[in-house]
């Protein structure tokens, strides 16, 4: 038998050619290696013809390829081995440490790697603090006690049960417990807003002018272009030119569905794009403090800012994730077929559907519309209908729940709403005289 070296097919993996001048190839990892559960012989490729001669470099290609991933996948599986070989206590810190090393974890994406470490982190301060026993030692009543905490604060409390599924999950598979008691708790998701405030054209050109006045041209341009196309934030954030935009077309293959959509844009909206445009960075729409493209956290902060120098305390809330949905009102209003929309924003027919009816759109009006359209169909004209604005009716804000209220300014730590109170960018603010006084900050905006 020949070593696989020969033919550069990786460690463990031999070669044995037959009689035919074919060659049978096949991974054996030593039994004192071979994590438990792995087959002593795999062979190769583990897809398609298993028959061939690694003179072909055809069939040699299909080789290395496959053990290239079962090797891989060798690694995977002796490093969770070694991770579940956890010496010293089993506590709630142990097993935490053993999640962050898994195959699961680092699967995530890395917005929701922080999100799910931060809550583990929670749950290990909470456990610390009640003596720090091992995770078996803990039950259902005393799960539920630290959810209670939560009790007011409903994402939150959703949040933690979350983890704490995930620990107990991971619990059972390191042996540190035999059973998952969060798996009997049940769920309580927080209600979902039902309406929130859809984007009008004039809040649009408001909260455009004021980032550009805040020397945040890109974050403006990217509220502009997303009321017309729709796309969701992440994607809009990180399009590019040359490969999202090109040719006057915007073109994407979206992040979250896979949904490919393409479509022109209009010369305003063209020119919006180019009169943005970084040189050196290859984003549409970029940070005014780094010339890149925006990260998600750097996204939010930089519309807080704008938001707080636009927004009186009590006024209704305005959402950069609402821009998507109010681009398909915009366009219902404008009487473009329920197709015609899907094949822009990348939604399905009955999510365009649910969408109208979230957002209580004036359905009469289309009703009315139906009536003179049937009219005119058969001979009538508009004339035979008393007048009627459509538009009268129409419900921008959807019976809008969500109320903004204006954090406070830290007078120890400034830079973040200051310069926002007065419609300056953070970083380049002139401080006034006289420190706003309390009922002067709203005024001042």
């Amino acid at each position: 038998m020949k070593t696989g070296n020969e033919f550069d097919l990786g460690r463990f993996v031999r070669e044995r050619e037959r009689k035919g001048g074919t060659h049978h190839v096949f991974m054996s990892v030593p039994a004192s290696l071979r994590p438990p559960g792995w087959p002593a012989n795999i062979t190769l490729p583990e897809e398609g013809s298993q028959i061939g001669s690694l003179h072909d470099p055809k069939f040699l290609a299909r080789v290395q390829k496959a053990a290239r991933c079962v090797n891989k996948r060798l690694e995977v599986r002796r490093e969770l081995e070694k991770t579940y070989k956890c010496e010293g206590r089993k506590n709630t810190r142990a097993l935490a440490s053993i999640y962050f090393r898994t195959l699961r974890y680092r699967d995530l994406s890395g917005s929701r790697r922080y999100r799910n470490r931060r809550d583990a982190m929670i749950v290990v301060d909470w456990a610390e603090r009640r003596g720090d026993p091992d995770f078996a030692d803990f039950f259902k009543d005393d799960f539920e006690d630290l959810l209670a905490i939560y009790d007011d604060r409903e994402s939150v409390q959703s949040d933690i049960r979350s983890i704490l599924n995930v620990l107990c999950t991971e619990a059972v598979t390191a042996k540190f417990r035999p059973d998952n008691p969060v798996a009997t708790i049940p769920w309580i998701r927080p209600e979902p807003v039902k309406r929130v405030v859809l984007w009008k054209p004039e809040t649009i050109e408001v909260y455009a002018t004021m980032a550009r006045q805040m020397a945040q041209p890109g974050l403006a341009a990217l509220i502009q272009v997303g009321i017309v196309v729709g796309q969701r934030l992440g994607d809009l954030r990180t399009a590019k030119h040359g490969v999202n935009y090109r040719g006057g077309r915007f073109q994407m293959v979206q992040s979250k569905t896979g949904v490919k959509v393409s479509f022109p844009l209009s010369a305003k909206l063209r020119e919006l794009i180019e009169s943005v445009r970084v040189e050196g960075s290859p984003f549409l729409f970029n940070n005014g403090d780094t010339n890149v493209a925006f990260t998600e956290a750097r996204l939010g902060t930089a519309f807080a800012e704008v938001r707080f120098a636009v927004t009186k305390d009590g006024a209704p809330k305005m959402l950069l994730r609402s821009l998507r949905h109010s681009a398909v009102c915009v366009m219902v209003d404008n009487k473009v077929p329920l197709r015609n929309i899907a094949a822009v924003t990348g939604h399905r027919l009955d999510r365009v559907n649910t969408i109208i009816n979230r957002y209580a759109i004036d359905n009469e009006g289309f009703a009315d519309e139906a009536m003179r359209m049937v009219n005119r169909g058969s001979g009538g004209d508009d004339s035979d209908f008393d007048a009627v604005d459509f538009g009268a009716d129409y419900d921008w804000e959807g019976g809008s729940q969500a109320i903004y209220h204006r954090p406070q300014i830290d007078p120890d730590r400034p830079s973040r709403f200051l310069g926002a109170a007065f419609g300056q960018h953070r970083l380049k603010y002139d401080v006034p005289l006289e420190w706003p006084k309390e009922g002067d900050e709203s005024e001042a905006a």
